[in-house]
């Protein structure tokens, strides 16, 4: 039989795992979508950092089409994130929050980019950007850990700052390199799984992963409306 302090711990090892998978099934669809943009268009959709150098070499070298191009996609992930505070409201991970909403929107927007890709590439990837930045923010922080579900820079340098305090003698909770680890790994399963499927059946590649985000979205808004409570 549990004792208080065991079920106190039983269930925090269930939020904790709550967390660390959804978190690598959302690192997932973003190296999928990013996989499919990359090998269908040739562009990066779910990150800021390299669109942000790359609009700063065609501006400077007056090459003001393609740098619009790329402004246009930085601009729409920074939409979303804006859209997902509004929904959402608070960085921290917590159930109950407006996270189906929120997976909703973000499948209806990978719907649209599905739709608008065979005639305007940079429409497509304009609002594929901005279900990631929606993604991105929608919970960005767990128990003080800064989690990214769209990129890896982020996470390779939290990895690798654990494993150099674990060089250096410094205890840490494991589960926080476990989450670190299984974002990555989701990122890159989904990039393989993006390329492959894109590369099998081009742009409808989109139409299966706004399916997936939208069922789980809608399974999530649905649980929260029954049951609501605090991770």
């Amino acid at each position: 039989m549990y004792t208080t302090d065991q079920s106190v711990r039983a269930i925090g090892r269930v939020r904790v795992a709550f967390a660390t998978l959804g978190g690598a099934w959302l690192a997932m669809v973003a190296g999928y979508v990013d996989a499919v943009f990359f090998r269908l268009a040739g562009t990066a959709v779910t990150h800021v950092t390299g669109n942000a150098a790359l609009f700063s070499a065609d501006a400077a070298a007056s090459n003001f089409d393609q740098a619009a191009k790329l402004g246009a996609i930085v601009g729409a992930f920074v939409l979303g994130a804006v859209l997902s505070g509004v929904i959402v409201g608070s960085p921290s991970l917590r159930s109950g929050r407006r996270y189906g909403v929120v997976l909703v929107i973000e499948g209806l927007l990978l719907a649209g980019a599905a739709a608008a890709f065979a005639e305007g590439p940079t429409a497509s990837a304009c609002l594929a950007s901005c279900a990631a930045g929606l993604q991105n923010a929608m919970a960005s922080t767990y128990m003080g850990l800064i989690v990214r579900t769209t990129h890896l820079t982020g996470v390779a340098t939290d990895i690798g700052f654990l494993i150099g305090c674990a060089l250096r003698g410094r205890r840490f909770e494991a589960w926080r390199l476990g989450l670190l680890v299984l974002l990555a790994a989701g990122f890159i399963a989904g990039a393989v799984t993006g390329a492959i499927v894109s590369g099998e059946i081009g742009s409808r590649a989109l139409w299966v992963v706004s399916g997936n985000v939208i069922v789980v979205g809608a399974a999530y808004f649905a649980w929260r409306v029954r049951r609501p409570a605090r991770l």
